[in-house]
């Protein structure tokens, strides 16, 4: 009985010890391959802003070598969010020509997403549709230079790589683009 009773005993010990270091193990596994803020490797945003529509220069201005478009481009809330290790995703609603210079409607039906970093070209994601009402998402990878101070992020016909519609700068701006992207009277949001 004495021999039973000390195998309980025993296995009751091993049996906490086992939780508390299972409990304390824990956090160690849960932050295992992770910066130090908890974020997964590559996860920093270099990007993460709000698209806001382009102007004609010069409200809006040229971007490494990069006109904006011939025409004021609105939108309703759309973002981009780029990560350090290239991964991708951007989200468009309502990027169109409102009248009375355009229909309202979406004239491009595909596009791209194009970083530019230190005012240079540095990767453009795969073309991506938006349909007429001027709504598109895409998740990929675009390429990032090891180095990418002032990162901005130009959203470009993909038939036509001269010109941007719609911009974000990178950093934590959420849509202030300073000047050259206002408000426009169309009671749309521009952030």
């Amino acid at each position: 009985m004495h021999t039973s009773r000390a195998r309980h005993i025993l296995s009751a010990t091993a049996a906490a010890a086992l939780a508390i270091t299972t409990f304390s193990a824990v956090p160690a596994f849960a932050d295992a391959g992770h910066g130090s803020a908890g974020h997964e490797p590559g996860g920093h945003s270099l990007v993460r802003a709000s698209l806001v529509g382009s102007m004609p220069a010069p409200a809006s201005p040229v971007v490494a070598g990069i006109n904006p478009g011939g025409a004021p481009w609105v939108n309703a809330p759309s973002s981009v969010r780029l990560r350090e290790d290239g991964r991708i995703t951007v989200r468009i609603r309502g990027l169109v020509i409102p009248p009375p210079v355009g229909t309202g409607v979406n004239p491009v039906a595909s596009v791209v997403a194009t970083l530019v970093c230190d005012l240079v070209v540095a990767g453009s994601t795969s073309p991506f549709a938006l349909d007429a009402a001027g709504n598109g998402t895409t998740s990929g990878l675009v390429a990032v230079p090891r180095d990418c101070d002032d990162p901005m992020v130009l959203i470009q016909p993909a038939g036509n790589r001269t010109v941007y519609i719609a911009s974000a700068m990178g950093g934590d701006h959420h849509g202030s683009h300073g000047d050259h992207h206002g408000s426009h009277g169309d009671g749309r949001d521009r952030s």
